[in-house]
């Protein structure tokens, strides 16, 4: 398959992989602000970076990246372009139709953004049930997590030590690590609701700007390309395992 980016394809090149292949990765994030160092398409460049590396492995389509996703959180920072998780949740709806009806049974969304979690839950076992397609979420930070934990202090959380380790491994024209900074002002926060016992943190839903001071969450000083490669390389070849086990299992 000499092309895996469905954009950059004809509509017969589409209809030819289509005999081969039946699974589409679908890049998704949103456009936000990320702190004083990193891009606001932070949390889409990583996904696309991710599709590509699977895609070359594993020979599978890569639909073109979804850019806006649900920052209402944010939606009064600079930076931020947000839709409203009803929006994103009839787009990503829609688009699972549509691409089950080109003959994708296994569409797997990649995700970089948290804020897009509850929407992809929301339409998950609609779009299953409507379109007889295999409807797959993958939240980056989560299919590696055990692997993260080996390489960075902490878990990943917004344009910290893990996230920006990842752009720098993505796109390390765009990051910019004279500005990265450390800011605790989420941990504090938690420490002092919880009495110390942050694992007992409930959801509260506050303007994003209440826990942090700088835009990030986190260490974002401890980052290197190196932690990059590695957390992508794990990324990857766990989505590729998982990939194949759920052709055979599922």
């Amino acid at each position: 398959m000499e092309k895996y980016l469905i954009e950059e394809m004809t509509s017969q090149e589409m209809t030819e992989a289509l005999e081969a292949v039946d699974t589409v990765l679908v890049p998704l994030g949103t456009i936000e602000q990320h702190g004083p160092h990193l891009p606001v398409g932070t949390d889409v460049l990583i996904p696309v970076e991710i599709a590509k590396r699977v895609a070359e492995k594993a020979k599978v389509l890569v639909a073109p990246p979804i850019y806006y996703g649900n920052s209402l959180s944010m939606q009064n920072m600079k930076g931020v372009v947000t839709i409203t998780p009803e929006a994103l949740a009839s787009l990503l709806f829609d688009l699972c139709k549509s691409l089950a009806r080109q003959g994708f049974r296994n569409i797997v969304f990649i995700n970089g953004h948290g804020g897009n979690v509850e929407v992809l839950n929301f339409i998950g076992q609609r779009a299953r049930a409507e379109t007889g397609a295999k409807i797959i979420h993958v939240d980056w930070w989560l299919i590696a997590a055990e692997e993260i934990m080996k390489i960075c202090e902490k878990e990943v959380i917004h344009a910290d030590e893990g996230e920006t380790s990842m752009v720098l491994a993505s796109k390390p024209e765009l990051v910019n690590m004279t500005k990265a900074v450390k800011d605790e002002t989420a941990n504090n926060l938690i420490q002092k609701l919880t009495g110390g016992k942050p694992k007992n943190m409930p959801k509260v839903y506050l303007p994003f700007q209440i826990w942090t001071k700088t835009g990030l969450i986190g260490d974002a000083t401890k980052a290197t390309r190196e932690k990059g490669e590695r957390i992508l390389e794990a990324v990857v070849n766990n989505l590729i395992d998982f990939l194949g086990q759920v052709d055979k299992l599922l």
